[in-house]
């Protein structure tokens, strides 16, 4: 993390190529934690670019380098959440609008041939699952589980106590096991 301190200083003393360095090491994360709040590779690609945007227009703010990281998730979050509201009319539980079959969401990296189809159906599913979530146990679940925020972490980005934290993440991973076992899977 010192590495992206430096470069958020150095970008805020003027060096463009700084923000290059921040880019680069933050897209991926923030395209994956995109991709599993809204479940499309479009939109979480734009997404994307929303978040740079905004972080390149508001970092001068930015008063602890320090605390980039947890500014930066909340940032994405705002603009999944945005981007989920405008299309929530045109989301259904049977087609989140992921895509499932490509090796463009993450998770897909790795995974051999002749097991992708499973490993492929077994992400289908949690995406759907996922998808029926509320906004505030959805973003406890991805960003704990997959992004892999610590629990007081998550409070931070999630701007609540650590309490409330803990309760969205337990009551959002009761809710998809409720999923899984209305599917049969256990």
């Amino acid at each position: 993390m010192m590495e992206t301190e430096e470069a958020v200083r150095r970008f805020v003393r003027g060096e463009q190529e700084a923000f290059n360095q921040i880019v680069r090491r933050w897209e991926r994360k923030i395209y994956n934690l995109a991709w599993r709040m809204v479940g499309n590779r479009e939109d979480a690609q734009d997404i994307v670019q929303e978040t740079f945007l905004s972080v390149f227009r508001s970092i001068q703010g930015l008063r602890d380098p320090g605390s980039f990281a947890p500014w930066l998730y909340q940032i994405a979050l705002n603009h999944c959440r945005a981007r989920r509201r405008s299309q929530d009319a045109n989301v259904s539980l049977d087609n989140p609008g992921g895509d499932p079959s490509g090796a463009e969401g993450p998770g897909y990296a790795g995974i051999p041939a002749e097991e992708r189809g499973d490993a492929l159906e077994t992400i289908d599913i949690l995406q759907k699952a996922l998808a029926g979530l509320s906004e505030d146990h959805r973003s406890a679940i991805v960003l704990k589980e997959y992004v892999g925020l610590s629990l007081e972490e998550l409070a931070k980005v999630m701007d609540c106590p650590l309490s409330t934290a803990k309760s969205r993440l337990y009551h959002g991973l009761k809710d998809v096991q409720r999923h899984l076992k209305r599917l049969g899977i256990k």
